[in-house]
């Protein structure tokens, strides 16, 4: 049993942010990669998005260096690229395959052996998730509150998704989690696996890591 782990890209990269986005010197898609090499639970890697990006993500990818690490041309956008990466991939029936977000680079090694524990415990999916903290309203075409949702049952899912291969491909959507509905088994997930989209998420980040150190 193999664990492979996929990060698909979609177009955000064409005006340089997304995962071409530099942090502390690096663009996000080198700290991904190497926070999964680093986890110890994955076996290979496998990059894949639009074709007018490939030389750029194998740049960044040479920063991390290591012969586990595949990059190839997907699709338009990150549900082509998956399937791509997917393809690419080769997964045995009984491999395990992470698919992880490269906006996501400081997901700690902790989530990414809890979502593999729970798959080779005998899970077919399984997902990082935090509680909901803010209230959530429900409103209607006008904008007019109409309700509040019970935020105790509510979770934002972070990443990586975690699938058994022929589960994952057994899949017809782009979005396996709401196909698998209550298959999918969570995880516990973590302030530095937040997505990074932004000026303000990348102050947040660097202020968590300096708090604890983290080089």
């Amino acid at each position: 049993m193999n664990v492979i782990a996929l990060v698909p890209l979609g177009n955000r990269d064409r005006h340089h942010s997304g995962a071409l986005t530099r942090f502390r010197g690096e663009p996000l898609l080198s700290h991904a990669v190497r926070g999964l090499l680093r986890s110890g639970c994955v076996d290979r890697v496998v990059v894949a998005g639009p074709p007018h990006n490939v030389a750029a993500y194998s740049a960044a990818l040479a920063l991390v260096n290591d012969a586990e690490v595949k990059v190839l041309a997907g699709g338009g956008d990150r549900i082509e690229s998956m399937r791509s990466a997917l393809t690419a991939s080769s997964p045995e029936p009984t491999d395990l395959v992470l698919v992880h977000d490269a906006s996501r680079p400081f997901t700690p090694t902790a989530t990414f052996t809890a979502v593999v524990s729970e798959l080779k415990a005998g899970a077919v999916a399984a997902v990082p998730v935090e509680p909901v903290t803010d209230t959530i309203k429900i409103v209607d075409s006008d904008d007019v509150i109409r309700g509040t949702r019970d935020r105790t049952l509510l979770r934002s899912i972070q990443a990586p998704q975690g699938f058994r291969a022929a589960t994952l491909r057994g899949t017809n959507t782009g979005d396996p989690l709401t196909e698998l509905g209550a298959k999918v088994r969570t995880v516990a997930g973590h302030p530095h696996g937040m997505r990074l989209v932004s000026a303000f998420d990348l102050a947040v980040i660097e202020a968590l890591l300096a708090a604890e150190g983290t080089p």
